[in-house]
């Protein structure tokens, strides 16, 4: 037997659409339409009420989400479904994806949005966030569907196991239930992009900053992961590399230490520029990228062997780069932290010695740093058009940069 449903529309000002909104959703016989009408001034409440619609007025704007949250404790359905007032879906899309949900063959079910995660396109920045929440709850099967689109649906119990009050940020409901293992279903795609209304106090940004809606959905999925993470080490659980941190305040227990050579050059305005390389097992790679280095004159090129088993250490001797040997391996990045102690220049360029960069492709991050600039990282937002979906690491790095309002910097970052 079917389940009964609750529909339930946030509303403010949408006197052009609620009528439509409405219209579509009688067609599935609902239990109840309850319209959160807020800040409302057109008159989007009486026409809901006109249209037997029970109605819940709040003079003031509830800001996003909030009105879904009210909405929700007041339905008494089996099954709520959330949608907008802006914008009509037809009466039968909705009936298509109602169907596991009001049949009990799941207990969430959240619009499908594949066609946007594939698209060959520059991911905006939402899109980045939902992909990287989704794999950070080992959901990557989701890909970039949550609560924060609509239409969803879900049952009354679902929404009690959480608390309605968590609703208010639907990206921290999302994560709620997708650890509570409830059956999710997303087996229906519907286009909510196109009829979207475009307000440009919420969705336009001057330049390369964020949108107000951009801020608020961020800041949505930053509470979700700081949730995620509580109660976790502080890398919240991710693997760590076998970094060997302690080293860091460890800096004289090396192996063995050669002092090389370099050049003052004239290249930097009068500042000189230290490489550090950290290698381990690079024996066929390590002087041919120490070779190419010579050419943008460094004053010293160090090299930190760590955990080699090979001729490392012999070949960068031999072609003059001070080298500092550690006996185990240092772990990712250890090794760029113990050359720094070691670098006497005012510029230092980091680089890996498992592959030779052209030196006319070292000189500007070098240059860069001797006309004024403090940090210069690798150009790789080329990946935001070309990978689709991005891979996970990029997406990361992309997110970040978000976070602290750099849009500009796209995935740039000291790891790369």
């Amino acid at each position: 037997m079917a389940k009964s449903l609750s529909v339930i529309i946030p509303a403010c000002n949408e006197i052009d659409t609620i009528s439509d909104v409405i219209q579509s959703v009688k067609g599935l016989n609902p239990l109840e339409i309850i319209v959160v009408a807020n800040g409302c001034t057109d008159g989007t409440e009486t026409v809901a009420e006109h249209l037997g619609c029970k109605v819940l007025r709040y003079t003031e704007q509830l800001g996003n989400d909030v009105g879904r949250a009210a909405g929700a404790k007041q339905a008494i359905g089996d099954v709520l479904l959330f949608i907008d007032g802006d914008f009509a879906i037809q009466t039968s899309k909705l009936q298509l994806f109602l169907n596991p949900i009001l049949h009990d063959q799941a207990d969430i079910v959240l619009n499908n949005l594949d066609a946007l995660f594939l698209k060959r396109q520059k991911p905006n920045s939402i899109i980045v966030w939902r992909q990287i929440l989704n794999a950070m709850l080992e959901c990557e099967e989701l890909k970039i569907d949550s609560l924060l689109s609509v239409p969803h649906a879900l049952t009354k119990e679902v929404v009690q196991s959480i608390g309605y009050e968590c609703f208010i940020n639907p990206i921290v409901a999302h994560l709620r239930l997708v650890q509570s293992e409830w059956r999710i279903s997303r087996h229906c795609a519907i286009d909510v992009i196109t009829p979207n209304k475009f307000r440009p106090t919420e969705h336009a940004a001057y330049g390369m900053g964020l949108s107000q809606s951009e801020k608020r959905m961020i800041g949505d999925h930053i509470e979700a992961v700081a949730e995620r993470i509580v109660g976790s080490d502080e890398r919240g659980g991710y693997y760590d590399g076998n970094r060997k941190r302690e080293c860091v305040y460890q800096t004289l227990s090396f192996e063995d230490f050669y002092q090389g050579w370099g050049v003052t050059s004239k290249l930097y305005k009068g500042k000189q520029l230290s490489v550090i390389i950290p290698v381990q097992d690079e024996e066929k790679t390590i002087g041919n990228v120490i070779e190419e280095l010579r050419k943008i004159e460094p004053f010293e090129i160090i090299v930190v062997v760590n955990g080699s088993s090979d001729k490392t250490a012999t070949i960068a001797k031999d072609k003059g780069a001070t080298t500092i040997v550690y006996k185990e391996a240092l772990g990712n990045d250890v090794g760029r932290s113990l050359g720094t102690y070691f670098a006497k220049g005012e510029i230092v360029l980091f680089i890996d010695g498992d592959f030779v960069i052209p030196a006319s492709e070292l000189y500007p991050f070098a240059k860069a740093i001797a006309d004024g600039m403090d940090v210069a990282l690798n150009d790789l937002n080329h990946y935001l058009d070309v990978r689709v979906p991005l891979h996970l690491v990029t997406a990361f790095k992309y997110a970040l940069n978000l976070a602290c309002d750099r849009k500009d910097l796209g995935v740039g970052s000291l790891i790369a």
